[in-house]
């Protein structure tokens, strides 16, 4: 069984008749954990040094935070001190102080924490560096690797909405740049988490052309700036970027739709994000209605209680709590009916989903519930239990979807309708490449252009490596961003009119460059190989490399005679192709002839 409780703390005294009651209770079978809404760091140092004087050896974690949540109410700049007694359950805490190495840090807390074999992590970051939400995704995968078994929860350090420091600690100190977790390890616990998104994908369809990481140089190849002025208005624009959290960039990844809002905005109107992106893949701007969040987390709770619940820490971006304003409850109080509940808005969220993946959400409210069971925990089924929405909540939410079901539909038209146009004007609707059709046209023109003038033709033939291999691993969404990234790649190709790039088939791509040398032509083909390796696309079933790598061939005839054709000297960049290959893949490998 699990007692938990939760006091508000000012002043020292405020935490001695908790000692007093549980004066005998075993300090390794305790957890305190602390939101502090007092963001300095002498506030903190004061709650610290009170804390481990009065419950020594007692394991305790604690963060500042941007708003916190007790007993199903939500508290502004106050001190939340969280009390879980365990019966049986160790509790272990362990911190790291480097965090300019994310997945470094992330192996430190697992080599600490290694021997206690937990079964639950609770997670506490430190949310800013230099003044920006930092994405804790590396820090994540490192500790999922090492315990895969274990369901990770917990979020990001706020400090209020200043955007400037943030805080995390643990008995032994305070940091703030680095991480604290709390280890808890038992036979009979049992931890169970949810999460909340709500925003749903609205209009269309967008590509990110140019990316470097979080900052994203441009989409559907023009600045973000310019792409927010003229799909959200002046009105977004003149307060970004917190005016971008009501309106998220949605993506889907691995099977998961996620919200991404900008954190920073540039003088060249690039956009910084709080996640990294890839050129090529997908997004669409996302949409929230304050009655479907508070919806949204009814159908948590009803996901919830079909476990055992005896304490319930909830972790939810300050986003969400910008945007409900007074109505903030309603997300919060449903969750407090199924058992003590305590929590913090955050800078960012973390939560272990059943795929078998961690992930780092934002603008995402998530919930942990915890219980020490006597028992095996008995089966029950959601659609067993009455659901605790209400008629009238069920029938806004139809209503919304219904809306969304519209706009989303009518977007897709629209879509499906370019890309038969597209298709009509000889563009590759997934890359916006030329397609095969229009390349086989080119070709026999500039053969023809070729002949009469006497001047040399080259051929590029590029190639994705262990593309179905990419597809098996990370899905064929993946796999079409994917291609839509090498895609951008050699839109910077044609340096002259003449210059044509076009998609071959699946995933190999041809370029034609007429009155181009041997030379000019391998120079070239080489730019491409190295600009696709610095997309830093991961491809961890790559038997090249840990990242995207393409093989090219590159064919150049100095003179067109009336022995050869068109085919043939695809036929013969076909084999340069296959010769790289053949020879280790992610290489060139041309040819020229007379």
């Amino acid at each position: 069984m699990i007692t938990s409780l939760n006091i508000k703390y000012s002043q020292k005294s405020d935490l001695l008749e908790m000692k007093q009651r549980f004066e005998n209770h075993p300090p390794g079978k305790t957890l305190i954990q602390v939101f502090s809404g007092h963001v300095t760091k002498a506030d903190v140092e004061r709650l610290l040094h009170d804390l481990t004087e009065v419950f020594q050896g007692t394991p305790i974690i604690g963060t500042t935070t941007a708003g916190e949540i007790m007993d199903g109410l939500v508290e502004e700049n106050t001190i939340v001190v969280n009390f879980s007694f365990f019966d049986s359950t160790t509790v272990r805490t362990t911190s790291v102080d480097c965090y300019d190495d994310l997945w470094v840090a992330g192996k430190i807390l697992a080599r600490n924490l290694k021997s206690a074999a937990p079964q639950t992590l609770i997670l506490l970051g430190c949310g800013l560096k230099d003044g920006r939400t930092i994405d804790a995704t590396l820090l994540l995968n490192a500790l999922y690797e090492e315990f895969p078994q274990a369901v990770i929860a917990g979020a990001q350090a706020g400090d209020n909405g200043h955007g400037v420091i943030s805080y995390v600690f643990t008995e032994d100190g305070i940091i703030d740049h680095g991480a604290v977790v709390a280890s808890l390890s038992g036979q009979s616990l049992s931890a169970h988490n949810s999460y909340n998104l709500s925003w749903v994908p609205i209009g269309k369809k967008f590509t990110i052309t140019k990316a470097s990481g979080p900052r994203v140089y441009s989409i559907d190849n023009r600045s973000p700036l310019d792409l927010y002025n003229h799909y959200l208005g002046p009105e977004v624009v003149e307060g970004l970027p917190l005016a971008a959290a009501d309106f998220p960039l949605v993506i889907e990844r691995d099977g998961i739709p996620m919200a991404i809002h900008a954190r920073g905005v540039n003088e060249d109107g690039s956009f910084d994000y709080i996640h990294s992106f890839h050129s090529g893949e997908q997004v669409q701007f996302g949409f929230c209605h304050s009655g479907l969040l508070a919806i949204a987390a009814k159908q948590i709770f009803d996901e919830l209680r079909v476990h055992p619940a005896q304490v319930a820490f909830i972790y939810s971006c300050v986003s969400r709590k910008w945007i409900l304003g007074q109505d903030i409850h309603v997300e919060i109080t449903p969750i407090s009916t199924l058992a003590p509940t305590a929590g913090f808005f955050a800078y960012g969220e973390y939560f272990t989903h059943p795929i078998g993946k961690c992930f780092f959400f934002s603008q995402t409210m998530t919930v942990l519930t915890l219980a020490e069971l006597d028992e095996p925990e008995p089966l029950v089924y959601s659609h067993e239990l009455k659901p605790f929405i209400t008629k009238e909540e069920s029938k806004q939410l139809k209503t919304l979807r219904v809306l969304h079901r519209l706009v989303e539909t009518s977007a897709n038209e629209i879509e499906n309708m370019n890309n038969k146009l597209s298709e009509m004007a000889h563009e590759d609707c997934l890359t916006g490449l030329f397609n095969r059709r229009h390349f086989n046209r080119q070709f026999t023109a500039e053969f023809k252009r070729a002949q009469r003038s006497g001047e040399p033709l080259s051929l590029i033939l590029i190639d994705v490596d262990a593309f179905k291999l990419y597809n098996d691993t990370y899905g064929h969404v993946k796999g079409d961003s994917c291609l839509r990234a090498v895609a951008t790649v050699l839109k910077e190709i044609p340096q002259r009119p003449s210059d044509f790039v076009s998609r071959y088939g699946g995933e190999e791509f041809i370029c034609i460059l007429p009155n181009t040398s041997f030379e000019g032509a391998m120079l070239l083909a080489e730019k491409i190989r190295q600009d696709v390796i610095k997309l830093e696309i991961p491809h961890i079933s790559s038997t090249v490399s840990t990242h995207l790598t393409v093989s090219i061939g590159v064919q150049t005839v100095e003179k067109i005679t009336d022995q050869r054709t068109p085919e043939a000297i695809v036929m013969m960049c076909d084999e340069q192709l296959y010769a790289a290959k053949m020879n280790g893949r992610n290489r060139v490998c041309g040819n020229r002839v007379p």
